[in-house]
């Protein structure tokens, strides 16, 4: 687990958004994390339950989007990218 990731409190939900304007529907994130997201019928990326998934994950499937379109958060601070 990389050092930043531990700075997170481990009582506070990962909150999870996409920018579907730079998502190119890879689908990197819905092998790796998917019950978190899944492509719609626009072959884009949508987000499902990031609850169903673990933290490892979520983190995972973001620094894994070849574009950066995966976007984390927790108590309204941003934490990736």
């Amino acid at each position: 687990m990389a050092y930043w990731r531990r700075l997170i409190p481990e009582n506070h939900d990962i909150q999870v958004a996409i920018d579907r304007s730079q998502c190119i529907g890879n689908g990197i994130c819905v092998t790796l994390a998917p019950g978190a997201f899944e492509l719609d019928a626009s072959m884009k990326a949508v987000v499902l339950d990031p609850a169903a998934e673990s933290e490892d994950a979520l983190w995972a499937a973001a620094e894994s989007c070849p574009t950066q379109a995966i976007y984390l958060s927790s108590g309204g601070e941003a934490l990736y990218p």
